[in-house]
């Protein structure tokens, strides 16, 4: 390992969205940075993320009209007893200078969405506005030769194997035949993605969460921040109380090299833990996650063997969302999360085993996959499924399938949708009682006549209505189900991060069994216990505590080491 220092002031294990900023703030502050990452890919779960960061009270909040207070407030009706106080005030002060930071010294930059309510809408202190950032679009071909090592997008987010959309592009795609202004954004897009098929693997036109991580590797790279891929963290070592050794392994050998400020503990969390995923998950969760396969847990591996303890909550240990999966053509299972483009439409229900439903489709996905789960329980081996019409599929798309039937012929031949001409046939293809799946779509279309939810309400607060189509009437989340041919896809509960995970202080510190800090040992992401507990409260309250407490812990080493 004749590449690696034998001695940094920090070293950050883990290259996602919390690790990459914990890096880059460290080395904006002057401090010698080495960023390790497990895989040969750069971005982790962050990188096949929708990309939103949860930042209330940023330089991005409507008119000014949020307010730490404000926030607050709405973290208390939402969390209730389980708030720790003390990291939540940490994260709502951190989290508009870590925003700051980031677009007034680096090439990372947001816009807020114009229009994105906190999950539970109707809470004193929610917003509908300004507190949930995304990434401006980026040009990967800047980041070179390194492009290639960028993780690649989930292939939902993609069309025509390689070109990423978001919810801007699709309403552009769909559009380009009616709307001038659409077609001329659709022709410069696809324009784009020609030429880059020409240089390149996959489009270098990058949205959403590859946007991100290509935005935070491109200002590393521009700091000359050491990146090491392909590398492992073998162990921490202590000399007196406080970190201070750490073994690196790649396929050349292992070093032991010198930290005088400290390590970050950024490596994804539990999800794929050989034993935590089991012993701290319900048993209906199975194997299906929508993290990448290497957050299995180094980083509490190695706080546990130095004296680091795993918080746990009083409910879900994970953050949940309903999924769907199938093979793909190299033998991997591709899961798709469902998140925003489909079950919240008019016109889609969710069916489980027989034949009737069991949520409001439209609510948060970390709820749909709370009811999923418990449906799962009660019948374990009962299958649930979103159910949908002809022209639903054209309109939104169904899963994999995107709006204007793209990717549909492909997915009825692996199975991953069924289509049948009647409803009962459909019921017969998927082994729910044909009776009782037609009154259900029966009442449900009575339902979308009126405009009201008579079984769950769906479509009656903000967040819901802005999942929905605002050009539905009158309830923007309830349409009809009556156009063959009728499709289905099976759904499954699925884990989107961990909730659980290193007990930790204000100041990113990992904690021991006693409550006392370990010196020189942080934590930031999903190797974090979760500042929202069980809850789920608006979009991108995984990446916003994320970059932010990376940017604390960066800043408490670099304090830290100018007192030592």
């Amino acid at each position: 390992m004749s590449n690696n220092p034998r001695h940094v002031d920090l070293l950050v294990i883990g290259a996602g969205a919390g690790g990459m900023t914990a890096a880059l703030t460290a080395s904006l502050m002057g401090l010698d940075v080495l960023l390790v990452e497990k895989t040969d890919q750069i971005g982790g779960t962050s990188a096949v993320s929708a990309g939103s960061v949860w930042a209330p009270n940023s330089r991005h909040s409507t008119d000014g009209k949020d307010s730490l207070e404000k926030a607050l407030t709405y973290l208390q009706r939402a969390i209730g007893n389980q708030m720790d106080l003390d990291r939540t005030l940490a994260f709502l002060k951190a989290a508009p200078e870590m925003i700051e930071l980031l677009e007034t010294q680096t090439e990372v930059n947001f816009q807020a969405y114009l229009h994105h309510p906190d999950y539970f809408a109707t809470l004193e202190g929610a917003t509908l506005s300004g507190r949930v950032l995304e990434p401006l679009p980026f040009d990967g071909s800047l980041l070179g030769n390194d492009f290639s090592k960028l993780r690649r997008p989930l292939p939902g987010f993609t069309l025509f194997g390689g070109m990423m959309v978001d919810r801007t592009d699709i309403s552009h795609l769909l559009k380009a035949k009616s709307n001038l202004k659409s077609l001329f954004y659709s022709l410069k897009i696809l324009a784009r993605f020609a030429v880059d098929r020409v240089r390149h693997k996959r489009g270098t036109r990058l949205v959403m969460g590859n946007a991100l991580v290509g935005r935070l590797y491109l200002a590393l790279k521009k700091q000359r921040v050491a990146i090491h891929t392909g590398t492992t963290v073998t162990s921490l070592q202590k000399i007196g109380n406080r970190i201070s050794k750490a073994v690196l392994q790649d396929e050349s050998g292992s070093v032991e090299i010198t930290v005088r400020a400290g390590v970050v503990l950024a490596s994804g969390g539990l999800s794929h833990h050989s034993t935590l995923r089991q012993t701290l998950n319900p048993a209906e969760l199975g194997n299906i996650s929508a993290v990448v396969d290497s957050a299995s847990g180094d980083g509490l591996n190695l706080a546990a063997n130095v004296g680091g303890r795993v918080a746990s909550t009083q409910g879900s240990n994970s953050f949940w969302a309903p999924v769907s999966h199938h093979k793909t053509a190299d033998g991997s299972t591709a899961v798709f999360p469902h998140f925003v483009l489909d079950r919240g439409k008019p016109g889609i229900i969710a069916v489980d085993q027989t034949g009737q439903r069991f949520v409001n489709e439209a609510t948060t996905y970390h709820l749909f996959g709370e009811a999923l789960l418990e449906t799962k329980k009660e019948n374990a081996n009962g299958a649930c499924f979103l159910i949908c019409d002809d022209n639903f599929v054209n309109s939104y798309g169904l899963g994999l399938v995107r709006p204007g039937r793209f990717g549909l012929n492909a997915a009825l031949r692996d199975g991953y949708l069924q289509r049948a001409e009647t409803l009962s046939e459909l019921a017969e293809k998927i082994s729910v009682p044909s009776t009782t799946l037609s009154a259900t779509v029966e009442r449900c279309n009575d339902f979308a006549l009126t405009g009201k939810d008579e079984d769950f309400s769906k479509g009656e607060d903000a967040y819901q209505l802005n999942m929905g189509d605002p050009r539905h009437q009158p309830n923007a989340c309830l349409g009809e189900l009556k156009k063959p041919p009728f499709y289905a896809v099976e759904i499954f509960p699925g884990d989107i991060g961990a909730s659980a995970g290193l007990a930790s202080d204000a100041s990113a510190r990992v904690l021991d069994e006693n409550g006392q800090p370990i010196l020189g040992l942080f934590a930031c992401g999903n190797d974090m216990a979760s500042i929202m507990a069980d809850r789920y409260p608006g979009p991108g309250i995984t990446l916003g505590p994320a970059m932010t407490f990376g940017y604390v812990a960066a800043k408490t080493a670099q304090g830290d080491l100018e007192k030592h």
